[in-house]
């Protein structure tokens, strides 16, 4: 959803928007792996002298969430409202059981991601097959790496 509180000519509009390094736009709908209770949003505008300000990235409830970023004009008088939906699900059977052990797994594999060396995330520890068996408990990030390389 996309609503304007002012017309003008300085722009409002979001040149890059990511989610937890994964590109996005407004409008997607983002299902939260198991564990996660505050996101990373980074904003590049159009405008270099526009401004914004993000609300709903952290402290999430079991449904749907709204992250909101309002992005004023350099004028600050134009603005814009960008919405995402943040979906965190209700966790049952082994994703509810164990989901510190899926936080911490998840958190390995984003290192692992940020320092490019997969060996940090201790895949062939063992715990592969437990993350193929139960793979939608796990981050969108993680879901993608193990897609493609195993």
């Amino acid at each position: 959803m996309v609503t304007a509180s002012y017309l003008s000519t300085t722009p409002t509009t979001i040149k890059t928007l990511r989610i937890d390094d994964i590109d996005r736009k407004p409008g997607d709908e983002i299902t939260l792996a198991t564990g996660v209770d505050q996101v990373l949003v980074y904003v590049r505008l159009d405008d270099e002298n526009a401004s914004y300000k993000i609300s709903g990235d952290k402290g999430f409830k079991v449904g749907k969430n709204t992250l909101a970023i309002e992005v004023t004009g350099a004028d600050n008088k134009s603005s814009k409202v960008y919405e995402l939906t943040l979906i965190k699900p209700k966790l049952e059977g082994w994703c509810a059981l164990n989901a510190d052990k899926i936080k911490l797994w998840n958190e390995d594999y984003e290192l692992a991601d940020i320092y490019m060396m997969p060996e940090l995330a201790n895949l062939e520890d063992g715990r592969l097959p437990i993350i193929q068996a139960n793979l939608s408990c796990f981050s969108d990030l993680l879901q993608n790496y193990i897609k493609e390389n195993y």
